[in-house]
């Protein structure tokens, strides 16, 4: 069952699309044709899917981001490439994968180096949790993904302890990787880049249901 995202107050000036502005009870009812569903969480610029969408028009695709001033590239870009598959809108990921989607509906989650809050009394607004894992697993269909990448070693050994914590048999497989992208190796985002410039150690990991 969905549920409705409760409206926020904004300035006057703002230029904001948010999910609620849309209208719709749930994911599925942005597209106008039923077709596989990707979900980006933490898009940014939307480098990602934009390049992915235009690779697979067979499926759609939304991104959210709570940061409008880097998801607004991503989103102006669709619109002027009259993408009809892709969606880029501001929300709050744990609200639309609770109220907006039903379980075993969605094919591919990716959530690619999410904010790692390192200081201890940050930790506590980590996306990463346990419970949120289990919630993950829920919505994807059979045989769905879950595409994880860091570039914190730290944030790696939380996911790896989340993952343990929420229960192993939750996953049939289990893939991980080192400075290799799994899936579209030759697609990368907007922070991918910049950190494989700056040399950084990157870590991999793709959960399949």
């Amino acid at each position: 069952m969905s549920t409705p995202i409760r409206p926020r107050r904004r300035r006057p000036e703002s230029t904001e699309v948010r999910i609620e502005d849309t209208g719709a009870a749930t994911v599925f009812d942005l597209f106008s044709t039923p077709a596989p569903f990707e979900f980006e969480i933490g898009s940014g610029k939307g480098r990602f899917l934009l390049e992915r969408a235009a690779r697979h028009p067979e499926r759609n695709f939304l991104g959210i981001d709570y940061a409008w001033r880097f998801l607004r590239e991503g989103y102006t870009r669709a619109h002027q490439r009259g993408m009809t598959n892709l969606h880029f809108l501001k929300a709050e990921a744990s609200e639309v994968v609770t109220g907006m989607m039903h379980d075993e509906s969605v094919d591919i989650f990716h959530v690619y180096f999410p904010d790692p809050w390192p200081k201890r009394q940050q930790r506590k607004r980590r996306l990463l949790t346990p419970a949120f894992f289990r919630l993950l697993q829920r919505r994807l269909k059979p045989g769905g993904r879950l595409e994880l990448a860091t570039d914190n070693f730290e944030y790696l050994i939380a996911f790896k302890a989340a993952l343990v914590e929420a229960g192993d048999t939750l996953w049939s497989g289990v893939r991980e990787s080192h400075n290799q992208r799994i899936l579209d190796p030759d697609i990368v985002t907007h922070f991918e880049a910049k950190y494989r410039r700056q040399g950084r150690a990157l870590y991999y990991i793709e959960l399949t249901r």
